[in-house]
């Protein structure tokens, strides 16, 4: 399966450290990406394509050969990983991140099924720039109300039984605070 490009997940202005590490994934020959599916957003004025999932092992060695710019776009990538917990390890490392482009890998996590990865963005939303969540929720309307169905979809499939209140359930919380983002600024 081709490699997707990372420079169409990221803004114009990342283009050369994406290149890079495009070229450094390829040197490593680590990398699968589902192209078949993919993420469309909007962040600014530029239109991303971020991919839905990633396959691949050994990506730690990876991290030797980058950049800390580019280290942060292979985590952001890396949230797309096929095991739930490197996602949400590779989560913890951008949520400190403050950029737009940062947003959407942050945000498609919550429309998934791990639940600790949901519990993870609640507990970091208190340091969430409002202003870039409520812009980006703003932008993709219809990305945001997708995502918010598939978390409602898994709490039904997996987590109705142990919470029964809508308002019990994580994922709920979290949405609740997107749409005051996207009210707010």
């Amino acid at each position: 399966m081709k490699m997707q490009r990372a420079n169409q997940a990221f803004p114009a202005f990342l283009k050369q450290e994406a290149e890079a590490l495009d070229q450094i994934i390829d040197q490593l020959r680590q990398a699968r990406v589902a192209m078949h599916r993919f993420i469309e957003v909007r962040v600014g004025e530029e239109e991303l394509v971020i991919p839905y999932r990633i396959y691949h092992q050994g990506y730690e060695d990876a991290f030797d050969h980058l950049t800390e710019t580019q280290s942060i776009l292979y985590s952001c990538l890396l949230t797309r990983h096929h095991d739930g917990h490197v996602r949400q390890g590779q989560l913890e490392r951008i949520l400190s991140v403050h950029e737009p482009w940062i947003v959407p890998f942050v945000f498609q996590l919550t429309g998934e099924y791990v639940i600790q990865i949901l519990e993870t963005v609640e507990a970091h939303l208190p340091k969430f720039d409002p202003v870039l969540y409520g812009r980006f929720i703003r932008d993709n309307q219809a990305y945001f109300q997708t995502t918010q169905a598939r978390m409602i979809s898994y709490w039904d499939c997996y987590y109705r039984r142990l919470y029964k209140h809508p308002s019990d359930y994580v994922g709920f919380r979290v949405f609740a605070k997107f749409r005051e983002f996207s009210k707010s600024c």
